[in-house]
């Protein structure tokens, strides 16, 4: 370093920097210093920060890289005159050439570091600014910014695995610092590791530095990975603590909604509704609080947030389906009919918003667009199937990664099962999604091979068996079978037609679809519950045996117990009916056995034994559950995995 000039002229140059007069100074480095003078460290310094600030950043930066040493004694100077005031007006690519002369020794400052770090990621350079935060890191193991910086930067690089690895490592200190804590759960939760997550959220709890922002993540570590009771326990204290805002109230409302308690809906729904006075414009917020006046039964409430999260996110399936919905339970079965066709665009593979949509348009007595919309379902569908139905049933086996089932279903059903099954999980998975699929390979069948039904009838055992118990059971007075969304349950109406027992079914195909199998239809997609109820009944006096699947139910406030560990929907209305009129009842569920279709059937308890109608509902749904639980516990192929109990499995 050359040796130091006068104070004056230092001086000078400094007030021209200061002033942010560029020009000037470099004319006055230029022309009135000497050799001896422009050689200073000072004076060289001003001048290329002079030169960067008035657009010459070439030749600023030369001077820089030529003088390694200079970059780092005037370190300072430079951050002062020129880094932050280009990071300021936004002139990231000038500040990050000033910075690469100052992180290019062998010892530069974690501050410069973690600057061009955040530089580096503005511009979407993920390596290289991972890179920069990692210096920062090893010079520091321990600092709660270059860590935190470290964890967003590789998050948003999208190397989530390395994320989650050095979360796992700091998680020791992580909980002691908000920022860092914030960092560290997200890292852990994107990474899998929901079990460290949680943990560090409950230590995050308890942190000194608690703000609202860190009280709303631990509140939404302990809801995404499942921990819906801490969630409430830590949610609940933290705001009698203060720490109130949007993103708590929201998560917060979320878990309460997400547990089998008994005043679940309203407490989530208060919750829900201050956080979207907090944050109207919260799509997630406004969507969950329609949901959970929707599930509670207050439908024209719902309406108004569900419209509201429509026009945030019109492109959100889910929301416009909970929309559509709510719309059909306040009878406005035009507007639900326009959303369920919307739903068709966004969705148009699902199998669902077809029988919705068709419902609703018939329910807005718009019967022939409904049964335009079914026929074209039906077509596309039928399209898809084979010729013969026993080769498609073989090539589902083919098709098993088709069978999108959640693994809470799986893990669930997999406690269930006896102990003969063994513990080979992989094969009990693939048999078990081998029979989710042919169960809809079967109602695509009926549906849409209405002059082929014959062919899967040759997969139903023998049914002397089924015949023999029905003829123990007086049926003069009508049958309620009582159902369940498990085995292949369209086997239901192929074996009943062959036992010569005439049959109605309470099932969600709307009435107007054209196959035989839908002339015995009592549907719910297109008809109220009342309107539902009153058919069922009449059937019954009419001597009919009707099917009706207990743990199903269209409308979202349908009632729900606890069963197994789980939550189901269960109605009572089957128990109350046989009850009230003096029908005798069944359970009845199809299984796979050796190949063949077969089935379990149960009976229920007789309806003149127990007078008080609560009495003998408390009895049924005891009987009805025990014979469900054998079930479950038998072939995986049996298991179906989806709709009725399976829906709210977590």
């Amino acid at each position: 370093m050359a040796p130091p000039i006068s104070d004056t002229i230092a001086d000078d140059l400094r007030e021209e920097l200061r002033a942010g007069r560029w020009k000037q100074a470099i004319a006055l480095y230029e022309r009135h210093l000497t050799a001896d003078e422009k050689r200073s460290g000072e004076c060289r310094l001003a001048y290329a920060a002079a030169l960067i600030r008035s657009g010459r950043v070439a030749s600023g930066v030369k001077i820089l890289a030529e003088n390694p040493s200079l970059a780092a004694w005037g370190s300072e100077d430079l951050r002062r005159w020129v880094v932050k005031p280009l990071v300021d007006s936004g002139e990231t690519g000038k500040a990050l050439a000033v910075l690469d002369s100052l992180v290019a020794g062998e010892d530069p400052a974690i501050r410069d570091l973690r600057l061009r770090a955040s530089l580096l990621g503005r511009q979407k350079k993920w390596d290289e600014a991972i890179a920069d935060a990692a210096r920062a890191v090893a010079r520091d193991p321990r600092d709660p910014g270059t860590n935190s910086q470290y964890l967003l930067l590789l998050i948003q690089g999208g190397r989530v695995e390395e994320a989650g690895r050095h979360a796992a490592q700091i998680a020791d200190f992580a909980a002691d610092n908000g920022r860092l804590a914030l960092a560290a759960m997200l890292a852990l939760a994107r990474s899998g590791q929901s079990d460290r997550a949680a943990v560090l959220a409950r230590e995050a709890a308890e942190c000194e530095s608690m703000d609202c922002e860190l009280a709303g993540a631990v509140v939404r570590t302990l809801f995404e990975t499942g921990r819906y009771d801490h969630a409430v326990e830590a949610g609940e204290r933290l705001l009698d603590e203060g720490w109130d805002g949007a993103a708590i109230r929201g998560y917060l409302g979320e878990a309460h909604l997400a547990r089998p308690s008994g005043n679940r809906f309203e407490k989530a729904i208060g919750h829900l509704r201050k956080g979207v006075a907090l944050d109207p414009g919260s799509h997630r917020m406004n969507a969950a609080l329609g949901e959970a006046l929707l599930r509670q039964g207050s439908y024209d409430e719902a309406v108004r947030y569900l419209s509201a999260a429509c026009e945030l996110r019109p492109k959100n399936a889910q929301t416009r389906a909970l929309h559509a919905r709510a719309l059909k339970q306040c009878r406005r079965f035009a507007e639900a009919a326009v959303e369920f066709r919307r739903l068709l665009k966004l969705q148009p593979s699902s199998p669902r918003w077809q029988r919705y949509a068709a419902g609703a348009l018939s329910q807005a007595g718009r019967r022939d667009e409904a049964r335009k919309v079914f026929d074209i379902f039906v077509a596309e569908r039928a399209a898809n199937l084979p010729d013969d139905f026993e080769k498609g049933l073989a090539a589902l086996w083919d098709k098993l990664d088709e069978a999108a089932i959640p693994k809470a279903r799986l893990d669930w059903a997999w406690s269930l099962r006896r102990e003969e099954l063994g513990n080979d999980r992989e094969e009990w998975e693939r048999r078990a999604k081998w029979g989710h699929l042919a169960d809809h390979y079967l109602l695509d069948w009926l549906e849409c091979r209405d002059t082929q039904v014959h062919e899967p009838m040759r997969r139903l055992s023998d049914l002397a068996e089924a015949e023999q118990f029905l003829g123990g059971i007086d049926v003069s007075n009508g049958l309620i079978v009582a159902a369940a969304h498990v085995g292949p349950m369209y086997a239901g109406p192929l074996a009943l037609e062959l036992l010569g027992v005439p049959t109605r079914w309470v099932a969600s195909t709307p009435s107007v679809a054209r196959t035989s199998y839908a002339k015995s239809l009592i549907s719910t997609s297109d008809q109220e519950d009342m309107q539902i109820a009153q058919a069922f009944m009449r059937s019954l006096r009419q001597k009919y045996a009707v099917v009706i699947g207990v743990d199903g139910a269209i409308n979202l406030a349908a009632p729900r117990i606890m069963f197994e560990g789980q939550e189901i929907t269960y109605s009572s209305f089957a128990a109350r009916t046989a009850h009230r009129m003096g029908v005798p009842s069944i359970f009845a569920a199809p299984l796979w056995r050796n190949g063949k279709i077969g089935f379990m059937l149960r009976k229920l308890p007789d309806p003149v034994i127990v007078k008080n109608p609560d009495e003998y509902a408390d009895l049924w749904r005891t009987s009805f559950l025990g014979a469900l639980r054998e079930f479950l516990g038998g072939a995986p192929e049996s298991l179906r995995l989806s709709g009725g109990i399976w829906r709210h499995v977590r």
